[in-house]
């Protein structure tokens, strides 16, 4: 074989394997020249959560808190990037689940207690309902719930003793001096504050001064408002009150049309000495 021809057999042989490799290198970036195939990571960011639920506190325990890696670009506003950072005179007010991170407004400034002030809404107001076991559900009520709420006034020499619904849906904010919303065991309390509007506070100081307030428990499912009748003593039965029967009504048309009966009269005779002097007194019979 001429020297010339082997030369050109070589240089073919060179350029179908760069072609070759050409191709392969093509077809691994996806078909575009000069991407990498190389995957970059998200960056991230240290943020501070809860290890474990936590309920309000005055002092945040850091023992229950942790560190984990949080995308960079969907940092929570006001999170903590350090332990450290967390003020050591700041309380929790709200509850937190394990995973969530703590957030600055969620806490209490400087060395102020966890409150129900920040659960109020706005417009509305925070009132308070001393209770016994029994008007207040047997200790069923938890914070959260929502009641309504009755007032029984005792009679008076015009009526009788009676009970009035005196507001509907209400919600409970705390039951004594607990407003952890996560608590789920019933507790008897002596004292329930509920979220009322200020005139409907005005309403609530005032029925406790006239009569006994009760709270009854209702399902916070439903939000329509019930029937709304004021009970008296002759409506405590099963039913609504029955109307005279016929015979009863006959009767009391006969006594009412009776002949009054005309009084007799009967002779008394009175002795004074030798005197004698003889009275007529009117009886009936």
């Amino acid at each position: 074989m001429p020297q010339r021809s082997l030369f050109m057999l070589i240089g073919a042989i060179v350029l179908g394997l760069l072609a070759v490799l050409l191709m392969r290198t093509y077809i691994g970036t996806g078909g575009s020249p000069g991407v990498a195939t190389a995957v970059v990571a998200p960056r991230s960011t240290p943020v501070v959560i809860a290890a474990s639920d936590l309920p309000p506190a005055a002092a945040i325990d850091k023992t229950k808190l942790k560190l984990v890696d949080w995308p960079a670009d969907s940092v929570p506003a006001g999170s903590f990037q350090s332990l450290a950072a967390i003020p050591a005179d700041h309380g929790l007010m709200q509850p937190m689940v394990a995973g969530e991170p703590l957030l600055a407004g969620r806490m209490t400034g400087g060395t102020a207690r966890p409150g129900i002030a920040p659960k109020i809404a706005d417009g509305m107001r925070a009132a308070t309902v001393r209770v016994t076991d029994v008007t207040g559900t047997g200790g069923f009520i938890l914070p959260g719930a929502r009641v309504d709420l009755l007032i029984t006034q005792a009679g008076t020499q015009s009526n009788s003793p009676f009970n009035d619904v005196l507001f509907e849906n209400i919600r409970v904010i705390a039951v004594n001096q607990d407003a952890n919303e996560a608590k789920d065991k019933p507790e008897v309390a002596q004292t329930v504050t509920v979220e009322v509007s200020p005139v409907q506070s005005q309403k609530l100081a005032l029925a406790q001064t006239v009569g006994t307030v009760s709270l009854v428990l209702r399902n916070p499912a439903y939000n329509a408002s019930g029937p709304i009748t004021t009970v008296h003593v002759g409506d405590l039965r099963a039913g609504p009150a029955a109307p005279p029967t016929e015979h009863a009504v006959r009767r009391i048309v006969h006594v009412s049309r009776r002949t009054p009966i005309a009084p007799t009269k009967t002779s008394i005779e009175v002795v004074r000495g030798v005197e004698r002097a003889t009275y007529q007194i009117a009886r009936s019979e």
